[in-house]
Order: C-alpha cells, then sequence, then structure tokens
C-alpha cells in the first residue's frame, strides 16, 4: 500500500508493480494458503485411512468404499502437489525470487499474484507455455 509519504511505486498484493523479496503481505497469504493446505492434506489422510480401515473389516469387496478410497486417494494427491506449490512459492519468496517469471525473468504483475499465489510464470509465459 502506498501512503503520502512513501514514494516509488506501489507493491505487494493491491499493486500490479513488482514485488519485495520479503514482502510480509505476501508471505501472510502464503502462510495462510500453506496452513489451510496442510489442513486438508492431513483431513483427506485421516479420511483415507478409515475409509481403508473400513474395507479392511468389510473384507474390502465393497464397491462404493473401493470407489471412496480410490476418490480419497486422487483428492489427497492433488492436495499435497498444491500444498508443494504453496511451499516452493514461500521458499521463492525467502530467496528473492518471488513474483519473478522462471521463463522471461520479467516482474509477475501483482494481479496475477493475488489470483494465483504459487505461479511461476507471468501470463505471457504461462500462455505460451500452456501452464
Amino acid at each position: 500500500m502506498q501512503t503520502e509519504t512513501s514514494h516509488g511505486p506501489p507493491t505487494g498484493p493491491e499493486a500490479d508493480g513488482p514485488v519485495p523479496a520479503e514482502g510480509p503481505r505476501w508471505r501472510a497469504l502464503l502462510e495462510m494458503r500453506w496452513r489451510a493446505r496442510l489442513q486438508e492434506v492431513t483431513e483427506l489422510a485421516l479420511a483415507y485411512h478409515e475409509a481403508e480401515a473400513a474395507a479392511g473389516r468389510g473384507g474390502g469387496e465393497d464397491r462404493l468404499l473401493v470407489q471412496r478410497l480410490l476418490r480419497l486417494q486422487r483428492r489427497t494427491v492433488t492436495s499435497r502437489r498444491a500444498l508443494a506449490d504453496t511451499e516452493e512459492a514461500l521458499a521463492r519468496l525467502s530467496a528473492g525470487r518471488y513474483g519473478w517469471c522462471e521463463s522471461c525473468a520479467g516482474a509477475i504483475p501483482a494481479q496475477r499474484l493475488a489470483a494465483t499465489p504459487e505461479t511461476h510464470y507471468c501470463a505471457r509465459c504461462a500462455g505460451g507455455q500452456g501452464r
């Protein structure tokens, strides 16, 4: 957020400029997403193990239970990937590389980061690569 006494272009979640390497607002946003994703992964893993135990008690032949296990497994894998993406974004932030496109090295607009904080690429490079 830019105030009357600040100088230079505004940066961070509410601006279109480059992101400062240690932007506290970006860190807070990513950490909030990390906590939510960690909780989701934990809940899915517990649900999977409960369903697996139920399948073991019932002989594992129940078609609906097997389908539920497969759905939980897919959702868990997807959630773990999202958690890893958030962890990578936090690492880039700590290293001073957050907000910079990994393909062209250009600044990623804050609006794009606000929509998808874990992104590695600017819209132009993401579009050209199918990302």
